[in-house]
């Protein structure tokens, strides 16, 4: 039994090592630096039990390179924040929050968040196949469009966007870009991008959009404000 557990340990610090070395050794530029890292420690490794309750060490390495590292507390006021409209089918709340609790947990493993992305993706498509319940099969991208065109959806709509466009560029693009990322994680990759918090918002204000809020509920909850 000792020598189990000091393996353990013995590893976690070989770990921890080589990741040093792998740091020392890379480009200043941020970004760069950020992506040699993912490239380099994209083989992942079955995690000892004493791991499974630490922050994975991967944010530590890229909060070095970024400045910043993750607070547990803070992820979890923040996706307490994000929420769906009462509007919205409890099938879709259901996986809007397996997300939430996917992407909570990336702070225990880091390459989760390359998943909670495509849950996100699955989630959208979903809600959008609910909304437009079509007579036959629409594909990913047609019902995006099919949404974009019926203005559903609006740049407006999405708390990122700072200057709108009256067009509607924004939402027009992801016509082509969304099904191309969820294609790219769905299809596999090794790549490893750490934010998943921002897609967590960008999904709940797209599925609002679809099911927004009843002009009742909106205006009392304006008089309780």
């Amino acid at each position: 039994m000792m020598s189990v557990f000091g393996g353990c340990c013995e590893s976690k610090c070989k770990k921890r090592k080589q990741s040093e070395n792998l740091l020392a050794g890379v480009p200043k530029f941020p970004l760069l630096r950020a992506l040699r890292f993912t490239k380099e420690l994209s083989m992942e490794e079955f995690k000892s039990l004493e791991e499974l309750t630490e922050m994975d060490e991967k944010h530590n390495l890229m909060g070095a390179i970024c400045g910043s590292v993750p607070s547990l507390e803070k992820m979890h006021k923040y996706l307490s924040q994000e929420l769906l409209n009462d509007e919205a089918p409890d099938e879709i709340k259901g996986q809007f929050n397996v997300a939430k609790n996917m992407a909570l947990y990336s702070y225990y493993f880091y390459a989760l968040a390359p998943e909670v992305h495509l849950k996100i993706y699955t989630v959208i498509e979903h809600a959008l196949r609910l909304r437009v319940n079509p007579k036959k099969r629409m594909m990913f991208k047609a019902l995006i469009n099919h949404a974009v065109s019926q203005r559903w959806i609006n740049d407006a709509g999405f708390r990122h966007i700072d200057n709108p466009s009256p067009d509607n560029e924004w939402c027009k693009s992801m016509v082509e870009v969304m099904p191309s990322l969820r294609n790219s994680k769905a299809h596999g990759s090794s790549m490893l991008v750490g934010d998943c918090l921002h897609h967590i918002s960008s999904c709940a204000d797209f599925v609002n959009q679809l099911f927004p809020a009843s002009k009742t509920r909106n205006n009392s909850s304006k008089k309780d404000a």
